[in-house]
């Protein structure tokens, strides 16, 4: 992607872009990763910090050093990652429910605040990013979003993220279709 001439951005910059009503750089490329998994602190990251990108890790807080299943990073790895300045620590809930639209609002609202509050105890500074779990939202789930104190949440519809109608829906690229993205990038500019 450097090659072929990415500006990386963090999600921040994504998200003040629309608050600010700041254009983004030309081809710019925000890297996402979510699900805290220990796979992105051993391979990934290692890359991404020579290389100077930064990314965001949308972290569901009540997994945080489990190692059932996919083994996920430990809050010790995550505040390190934090401390970095180039991963910014964000929430996916704490419990990566299926579907939050098939939820009450306030277990909508019990799984964002509790998430947004566990992190910023661990890390000690504000959270103020989200990603819907399983891309899955509504304009009701967007709205709690913002009355649990988020400035920004991420979903999963494929395409770019200017075409959002408001940080609260800003779209993303799941890595299988990182082709795609940036296809879909080089032929707007």
């Amino acid at each position: 992607m450097k090659k072929k001439g990415a500006v990386f951005v963090s999600s921040t910059d994504v998200y003040k872009s629309y608050i600010l009503r700041k254009p983004l750089p030309k081809n710019a490329i925000c890297i996402t990763f979510a699900d805290n998994y220990q796979g992105f602190y051993q391979y990934a990251w290692p890359i991404l910090k020579a290389a100077k990108i930064p990314v965001t890790q949308f972290v569901h807080t009540g997994f945080v050093g489990s190692r059932t299943g996919r083994p996920k990073m430990t809050w010790g790895q995550l505040s390190e990652l934090d401390k970095t300045g180039l991963v910014t620590i964000a929430s996916q809930t704490v419990s990566h429910p299926e579907d939050l639209t098939k939820m009450t609002d306030q277990q909508v609202l019990s799984e964002f605040t509790g998430s947004k509050g566990q992190l910023e105890s661990k890390l000690g500074h504000k959270v103020l990013e989200l990603a819907y779990p399983n891309g899955k939202f509504d304009s009701r789930v967007s709205a709690l979003a913002k009355k649990a104190g988020y400035i920004a949440a991420f979903t999963e519809e494929c395409r770019p993220a200017e075409m959002a109608k408001n940080q609260y829906v800003i779209p993303r690229y799941v890595h299988t279709k990182y082709r795609a993205a940036w296809e879909s990038k080089v032929s707007k500019h």
